[in-house]
């Protein structure tokens, strides 16, 4: 039977979401949509099921349609600040994406430039810093990464914000890419949790900046792969027409595939990574079909994932199962010492 190797202890989100007319406008890029509704005094305080606002769906325009959203607004006494689940507002979003040409157009209204989400209590400034980490050897960073992260923080700095510091190296900062994996693992041994996950030699180490980058290596990681009796063959695609291309031959295929995609597309959730678990894209088609996604991290469970988004697909085919007692000569080279991170912590 034809079929993708589910991550089973995930809980798929469903597909296509009832939004507001105004949120619906705003995530299609429809600025004459979301105008004519504004002006026809459309609800300013609607939600989707998920917890988008219309504050956070802002971040969807390109920067001409955003600042003449934003001007539209503000003649209706739009508070552009309310925050949406874990304390994220639109600064926050905006800051995280680097997206400096909006945050300019943002600040000149009324908005909390040091409000810290409830999670990691991150402030909008240091939340510059997730562009500029890899978190998986085969994942490209953009050339002007950096120089955009900077030009977020002076226009923060210039509008009140605190001083930016890189977050100290934590169990939790190794990347949402080694929490994906934790699912993985967990679906092929329920017993393992990201602690002992984490006590595998999974990765390489790096500095940037002054700041500590834990990488997970794709060779080191097929060999955790081996020690779970597993040969695994990884592959990875940035062309978004590939990507769809490759999702459908991944789920239409006979052998089991997990799918791990990067979300560097998404306007408001650029450097999360996604376990991909599905979605509309088998009846659709298309690029901008809804995907069946898990992100691991908490602070982005009102984002929901098209194809379009995805900007790195990881696909990992299940080749073959080892006899766990007769691993030793594949495992020659991956008896080494295993780094912990935690142990960091």
């Amino acid at each position: 039977m034809k079929k993708l190797f589910l991550i089973t202890v995930l809980c798929s989100v469903c597909a296509g979401l009832f939004a507001g007319p105004l949120i619906d406008a705003a995530k299609a890029r429809d600025y004459k949509t979301f105008e004519k509704l504004v002006k026809s005094n459309a609800d300013l305080n609607e939600t989707d099921e998920k917890g988008m606002n219309v504050q956070l769906s802002l971040a969807y325009f390109n920067v001409k349609d955003f600042k003449k959203a934003c001007k539209l607004l503000a003649k209706k006494g739009f508070d552009f600040d309310v925050p949406v689940a874990n304390n994220i507002s639109l600064v926050y979003v905006l800051a995280y994406s680097c997206a400096h040409e909006k945050l300019s157009v943002l600040l000149k209204y009324k908005v909390d430039v040091n409000r810290k989400n409830s999670i990691t209590e991150l402030k909008p400034i240091e939340a510059t810093q997730f562009s500029t980490f890899k978190f998986f050897s085969e994942q490209i960073i953009p050339d002007d990464a950096y120089d955009r992260a900077q030009k977020t923080r002076k226009l923060l700095l210039q509008h009140g914000s605190d001083a930016f510091k890189y977050c100290d190296l934590t169990f939790g900062n190794v990347g949402n890419f080694f929490f994906c994996l934790a699912n993985v693992f967990s679906s092929i041994d329920p017993f393992i949790t990201p602690q002992k996950l984490n006590s595998y030699n999974l990765f390489d180490y790096s500095n940037f900046k002054d700041q500590t980058l834990v990488i997970v290596n794709q060779q080191l990681l097929e060999k955790v792969f081996l020690e779970f009796g597993v040969g695994a063959t990884i592959n990875n695609y940035y062309d978004s027409q590939e990507i769809l291309e490759k999702l459908i031959e991944c789920t239409e295929s006979p052998y089991p595939f997990i799918l791990i995609g990067n979300t560097g597309n998404n306007p408001i959730a650029p450097y999360q990574w996604v376990n991909i678990n599905g979605g509309s894209y088998m009846e659709d088609k298309s690029i901008t079909a809804s995907l069946d996604a898990f992100s691991p991290d908490a602070l982005y469970d009102f984002v929901s994932y098209d194809v379009q988004d995805i900007s790195q697909l990881v696909t990992i085919q299940l080749n073959y199962l080892y006899d766990l007692d007769n691993l030793e000569d594949e495992m020659e080279e991956a008896e080494e010492e295993p780094v912990i991170i935690s142990s960091l912590y």
